[in-house]
């Protein structure tokens, strides 16, 4: 892998499975929680979280699940939600 193209698709490459990565760790640890905190989750909320790819909003949704009670105060959306 010498060629400056191969280098460059290659790097791309791992720091697109790193980010994946960093989402999947993300998602389980919002489910564990959320699951621990007994909030109710439907199979829709749990293809939500795992197949959200914005890291922003699974930070938002981190902070959240430590003191929600139901999933629409989790997705609400807008200031002051």
């Amino acid at each position: 892998m010498n060629s400056p193209f191969a280098r460059e698709h290659y790097g791309k490459g791992r720091e697109e499975g790193r980010q994946e990565g960093r989402l999947a760790g993300k998602a389980s640890m919002l489910l564990c929680i959320l699951a621990e905190r007994g909030v109710p989750l439907s199979d829709a909320d749990r293809e939500r979280i795992t197949a959200c790819t914005d890291p922003t909003l699974m930070d938002t949704w981190a902070d959240r699940c430590l003191t929600i009670s139901s999933t629409e105060e989790l997705f609400a959306e807008g200031p002051g939600a």
